[in-house]
């Protein structure tokens, strides 16, 4: 029998989830389990303007603590060279670092301490992005993270990202049920 899904409750100032037990999320995100409740409200009311609202969860892999994402560069994410702008792309390492922390069990991904990204490479309108994202260490108030951002049809390594999140004090652990 299968176990309950975890609740991933925040217990910042009393804050409760918006998002009722058991929403449904299209295929997309159907490889995520903690993170189910959490990422349904970003999707449910246009996830950052809409810039990811086509962002796929394709793989969680949860020996190496490793999320992967898929996205295609879009006109909409382009700069005037009608590549991939900087911005979406350290956005798309701080977003799917942030899944990777909750979908290696931390109830919440807490908030950004720091966050570098270097870029390798540039990734045309038409590319699609495979993102990888390791949850290298959750303590007791941050969590580390290390993204590489690929080219799905060569493989090349595009961008690199490393994420320092905060998830202690107001951001702790709720009690494990």
């Amino acid at each position: 029998m299968d176990s309950p899904a975890p609740t991933n409750q925040r217990i910042r100032r009393g804050v409760q989830p918006t998002t009722a037990p058991g929403a449904e999320l299209d295929a997309r995100f159907d490889v995520l389990q903690n993170c189910r409740t959490w990422v349904t409200p970003f999707f449910e009311h246009g996830f950052h303007g809409h810039v990811f609202d086509k962002l796929a969860f394709t793989r969680f892999d949860k020996d190496q603590k490793m999320l992967v994402a898929e996205l295609e560069v879009e006109p909409r994410h382009a700069n005037a060279f009608q590549n991939a702008h900087g911005g979406v792309l350290a956005a798309l390492i701080d977003i799917v670092s942030s899944f990777a922390i909750v979908e290696s069990g931390h109830p919440t991904s807490g908030v950004s301490s720091d966050l570098s990204t270097s870029y390798l490479k540039s990734a045309p309108v038409g590319s699609v992005l495979e993102v990888h994202s390791y949850c290298e260490r959750v303590g007791k108030n941050l969590a580390f993270t290390r993204t590489d951002v690929f080219d799905k049809a060569t493989g090349e390594l595009l961008a690199s990202g490393r994420h320092t999140k905060f998830c202690g004090g107001d951001y702790a652990m709720a009690p494990k049920l």
